[in-house]
């Protein structure tokens, strides 16, 4: 009986293996393609629960307790220090208020392809103040040029030179139009997280020109009820909101442990980003359809944003405002224009709509993903920026 007893015991401890396996093939091996991670994690927790299993048979549950104890905390510090090492070569950091912030001086060297799959080659760099891409020299008498963005802005999609902005910059230069440049943004920034960055260094370089950088998926996430949709759960736990005149983030006792894990562990992580690319795959960006009254709610959210970010400017900085060339939300585009538009603004509207007609056309204009834009890309929607603010300084005699 005795023996019969352990045996039970044995199959109970060696059955998580089974599971862990079944689990793999049914919910990650979709595309017959297990990534390294996912190929070397089961590996090794077959191996140590294995391993467990047959210590116990020999011997006995003291003995597997202590081996438990001594390899969990193995885990941990490997895990922890996994995440530290693994981070250094990410772009971005964790921030208590932002949620993520770009990193200060890293100058990164990525491949990259364009959506037909033409390869190419990315430097990217960031200032040396944290969260911003180029900061200039305070000292300098030229007026200055404030852009906030997210991802079509702040992300690795094309070599500095070669961004949109420093397009701008060439064509202005070329016009006896100089200004000295500040790039403030984030993959995946919504309106509050680009308002909390302005609003801490605004005094001290006090631009003369704000160009804010508008992606119609803002409206979503400047909502607390549209993220909780959305398959995205590592923004929607980690970013702040804005309602009401207050800055807020969600403050259940899961999101707090979710973001503690997020931080600091790299496996919890990684099979975060798993789970978020199942949800993606099966869904969508959206878990289900968003009702009218919030996309309503998100609208007004984004309005109050905006005028507090046109109080904090003054309503002498000219304020100039881009949108991505998103088909597939253009919807929202009339209602970002009129937002710009009350506050005496310019809303540039021309160069995201060129840009998806020269998609629809079959031009290569876009990164991989299908929404950002490659070298190219870049270079068509900066010319397009670019003429519109030469005709609006000739009306404002700059």
């Amino acid at each position: 009986m005795h023996l019969d007893k352990k045996k039970i015991i044995f199959f109970l401890l060696i059955s998580p293996s089974f599971f862990l396996n079944y689990a793999t093939l049914l919910l990650l091996d979709h595309n017959n393609n297990l990534s390294f991670f996912s190929t070397i994690f089961i590996f090794s927790f077959n191996f140590i629960n294995i391993f467990f299993s047959i210590i116990y048979y020999k011997y006995n549950f003291k003995i597997v307790f202590s081996l438990i104890l001594y390899c969990s905390a193995l885990f941990l510090i490997f895990d922890f220090a996994l995440e530290k090492v693994i981070n250094k070569k990410s772009i971005v950091k964790e921030n208590k208020d932002l949620g993520w912030i770009l990193k200060p001086n890293k100058n990164i060297n990525f491949t990259q392809e364009t959506f037909k799959g033409k390869k190419y080659k990315v430097s990217f760099k960031t200032s040396a103040v944290e969260g911003f891409r180029e900061y200039a020299d305070l000292n300098s008498k030229n007026k200055k040029i404030l852009i906030i963005g997210d991802s079509y802005t702040g992300g690795p999609y094309a070599s500095d030179e070669e961004m949109y902005y420093s397009i701008i910059r060439n064509i202005l230069k070329k016009n006896n139009i100089t200004f000295d440049w500040f790039v403030l943004a984030a993959g995946g920034y919504g309106t509050a997280q680009q308002f909390i960055l302005l609003k801490k260094h605004h005094e001290i370089i006090k631009p003369d020109i704000i160009l804010h950088q508008f992606c119609v998926n803002d409206f979503f996430d400047n909502s607390v009820k549209i993220s909780q949709l959305s398959t995205a759960h590592d923004q929607y736990f980690r970013r702040p909101y804005f309602k009401d005149g207050k800055m807020f983030k969600v403050e259940s006792n899961f999101s707090k442990i979710y973001r503690f894990l997020y931080k600091y562990s790299f496996i919890f992580k990684k099979f975060d980003q798993i789970y978020n690319y199942k949800q993606f795959r099966n869904y969508g960006r959206f878990k289900k359809i968003i009702p009218k009254e919030f996309i309503e709610e998100s609208i007004k959210n984004t309005e109050n944003l905006i005028f507090e970010i046109r109080k904090l400017v003054g309503p002498n900085t000219l304020y100039f405002s881009i949108n991505c060339a998103d088909k597939k939300n253009n919807y929202l585009s009339p209602e970002w224009e009129k937002i710009i538009n009350k506050i005496n603004g310019y809303p540039l509207v021309n160069p995201s709509n060129q840009i998806v007609k020269l998609k629809e056309d079959g031009v290569d204009v876009n990164h991989q993903d299908g929404g950002h834009l490659n070298i190219y890309g870049n270079k068509i929607y900066g010319e397009l920026i670019a003429n519109e603010m030469l005709n609006i300084f000739k009306n404002e005699k700059y």
